[in-house]
């Protein structure tokens, strides 16, 4: 992995920002290790700012966010599998476990690229899932 990402056809726009970093709107996303369950949300604006994310399903099968009308409509989203979600990753190495903010994934739409990180506040999914990495 190089130190600096190198913008190609496959950045992410977050037109609005993300929460913390309303002044970056291009990422992309950089695979971190051989099996891709983590990858990294890289800013290509500042390489500087990079956050690891996973696909919730890996952990979360059941998991099921309903995004609100105006969620759907800043992405264009029409129809549920036109959406990419992944959710930020807390990581606690020393007791190798991460946690899924399941309350506040972003949602790309796959043929755009628009992305936007929603929160699902009414929906009682955690801010912290926790995944015990020793038993997965």
């Amino acid at each position: 992995m190089t130190d600096e990402p190198t913008p190609d056809v496959h950045a992410i726009r977050f037109p609005e920002g993300i929460p913390g970093f309303p002044h970056l709107t291009e990422f992309t996303l950089v695979e971190i290790v051989e099996n891709g369950a983590f990858q990294l949300l890289q800013s290509l604006e500042d390489p500087d700012v990079a956050m690891v994310v996973c696909v919730p399903w890996l952990f979360f099968p059941d998991y099921a966010p309903e995004l609100s009308d105006d969620d759907r409509d800043a992405i264009g989203l029409d129809r549920p599998e036109d959406a990419v979600v992944f959710c930020p990753v807390t990581l606690e190495p020393d007791a190798n476990r991460v946690h899924l903010n399941l309350m506040g994934p972003f949602v790309v739409h796959r043929e755009t690229l628009i992305g936007r990180q929603v929160v699902l506040a009414e929906s009682g999914h955690p801010l912290r899932a926790t995944v015990d990495l020793e038993t997965v």
